[in-house]
């Protein structure tokens, strides 16, 4: 097109780039926020209004019961393609921090051809392989892989609340992890996990500012997710001369 033209075009796309980019920053700031909010309400440094008394660490596998899953005979067909979700860790890493569909299901006969065991809804799923320290939590009756450890927190512990402390805590619990070929934890070294622990409304108000603040960075990841297809979609019809500007 003539330079007018391409001047007006390049200027459109790069407001969208400026867009995105404004985006990116904000949804930075706001989890470096999160960060230190986590650092701040799930130590005891800082507590919520309303809220008074002590807190005690208790180990993980003190306020829950916990075990892994398994896997089937992959070479047979009739194992899968049932109506039990089974989770992967890719399906963790997928969903984030709920999970409600899989990319598998295992039928009865494979699922009792296994070691996978029903983790009930609310049970928290922690990778010990691969990617270590993925957090995630079933929203339905569901089963998983081996290398997913399901944690079924007992009634004075609101599910969320460790969620957060495993995630908040994952680079630490990294380092806890076995020195094998593959640097994976074990089942007892989940359980072993010292938590600080308050009372149970204390817990629910941690986890709903935090979750609160989840809902803001994924709704801000979600325009963002948006505003680059958009700017695919003007570079699709400006840069072809589809659409003309005026």
């Amino acid at each position: 097109p003539p330079l007018p033209e391409q001047t007006a075009i390049a200027t459109a796309l790069s407001d969208v780039d400026a867009l995105i980019s404004g985006l990116d920053q904000l949804i930075e700031k706001k989890r470096a926020i999160k960060q230190a909010a986590m650092q701040e309400l799930l130590t005891g440094k800082r507590r919520l209004p309303g809220f008074k008394g002590s807190w005690n660490y208790k180990k993980l596998g003190d306020i829950s019961v916990s075990y892994s899953g398994g896997t089937p005979n992959t070479n047979k067909i009739e194992y899968f393609g049932g109506k039990i979700p089974w989770v992967s860790i890719s399906d963790m890493t997928r969903c984030g921090k709920f999970i409600s569909q899989t990319e598998r299901t295992l039928s009865v006969q494979g699922f009792d051809n296994c070691a996978a065991k029903l983790f009930p809804p609310f049970t928290i799923l922690y990778a010990m392989y691969a990617s270590i320290g993925e957090c995630s939590i079933s929203e339905v009756e569901l089963c998983s892989s081996q290398a997913i450890l399901g944690i079924i927190p007992n009634k004075s512990i609101n599910c969320e609340y460790p969620y957060y402390y495993l995630v908040f805590k994952k680079n630490d619990i990294l380092e806890m992890r076995q020195q094998g070929t593959q640097k994976n934890l074990n089942a007892m070294l989940v359980r072993s996990i010292d938590i600080p622990i308050s009372s149970l409304p204390e817990q629910t108000a941690i986890a709903t500012v935090l979750s609160d603040m989840d809902a803001e960075i994924s709704a801000l990841e979600t325009r963002r997710a948006k505003t680059i297809s958009l700017k695919q979609g003007m570079m699709q019809e400006l840069l072809t001369g589809r659409v003309r500007l005026v």
